[in-house]
């Protein structure tokens, strides 16, 4: 007789039904495992130069959305050729900024988004070159003519709320506003 009381276990021995429980689990974290360590490339946020930003620079572009003053940098126009970073977009939040978006940029060719805010990898996956879509499904992907943001000068979307609520939503543009 075993130690334990006789049923054919230890008093150290796990029955069979949770020892395939633990197998389980144990299989399960060794497949996964690999998996979280080897993050996907189109969930890792961009690195370089304006990838970080804590604040719009004073000089950052403008866009209204919903009623909220999106603040863009650099701005479509002044990203040339030679420009490798990020563009991003910062909302704001309690008081603070914080990004709700990223274009990756390499030498002036927008090549992916990020947002920690998506919620569709398969959004996250798309990866362009030249204005076309390299990798990802075509349907998920942000139309590649977009992937730069373009944004109104600094002021102007006070400039045109005031010119709206003079002359009501048909008001002209104020000459020095426009996207670009």
């Amino acid at each position: 007789m075993k130690a334990g009381g006789g049923q054919g276990h230890s008093r150290y021995s796990v029955p069979i039904p949770h020892r395939t429980r633990h197998y389980a689990i144990l299989l399960t974290l060794v497949v996964l495992l690999p998996l979280s360590a080897a993050q996907p490339a189109e969930i890792v946020r961009p690195a370089g130069k304006n990838c970080d930003l804590s604040s719009p620079p004073a000089t950052a572009g403008e866009e209204m959305n919903h009623g909220v003053v999106l603040r863009i940098f650099p701005r479509a126009k002044d990203i040339d050729a030679e420009y490798t970073g990020c563009q991003a977009v910062l909302a704001p939040y309690e008081g603070m900024w914080v990004i709700a978006s990223l274009t990756e940029v390499v030498q002036g060719d927008p090549v992916r988004i990020w947002s920690q805010h998506e919620r569709d990898p398969g959004v996250l996956a798309c990866r362009f070159k030249n204005g076309k879509v390299l990798e990802g499904n075509p349907d998920l992907c942000p139309a590649p003519d977009f992937l730069l943001l373009k944004s109104l000068a600094p002021g102007c979307v006070r400039k045109l709320q005031e010119a709206a609520a003079k002359s009501g939503f048909g008001a002209p543009w104020p000459p020095d506003c426009r996207y670009e």
